[in-house]
């Protein structure tokens, strides 16, 4: 591996590691806004596959790139109006309220534990 060359996934996410956007994993992603001008190639894939809801491990895997990857590309364009996340309970998420807070991720892991109590063994 040449490390002059930069990994295709690192190229993805513009070189990035992380987002604060935090996603429920019930959640759908949703295109508000189909105008793919300046997007980058991933970017532009999510916005014609989320013309229908779709859940972002989903996506992840349509697009063959790690949830974490994903995460990052949905805050970017989250910022920039062309998709929205729609959390399990139906209200749409936006820009900043798409970001979790403490709170937040309280209720995220209560949602996982009740969830995986109710799996079936």
């Amino acid at each position: 591996m040449d490390p002059d060359v930069p990994d295709g996934l690192f190229m993805v996410v513009g070189g990035r590691s992380g987002t604060t956007l935090r996603l429920d994993p019930f959640a759908l992603v949703v295109t508000e806004r189909a105008d793919t001008a300046g997007l980058s190639l991933e970017q532009t894939d999510i916005v014609r596959i989320c013309d229908r809801p779709i859940a972002p491990a989903e996506l992840g895997a349509r697009l063959g790139i790690p949830l974490g990857a994903v995460t990052i590309l949905l805050a970017d364009l989250v910022d920039r109006g062309h998709i929205v996340i729609r959390s399990a309970g139906g209200s749409a998420a936006r820009s900043a309220s798409a970001y979790a807070s403490p709170a937040d991720d309280r209720q995220l892991l209560e949602k996982l534990r009740v969830g995986l109590i109710n799996l079936p063994l």
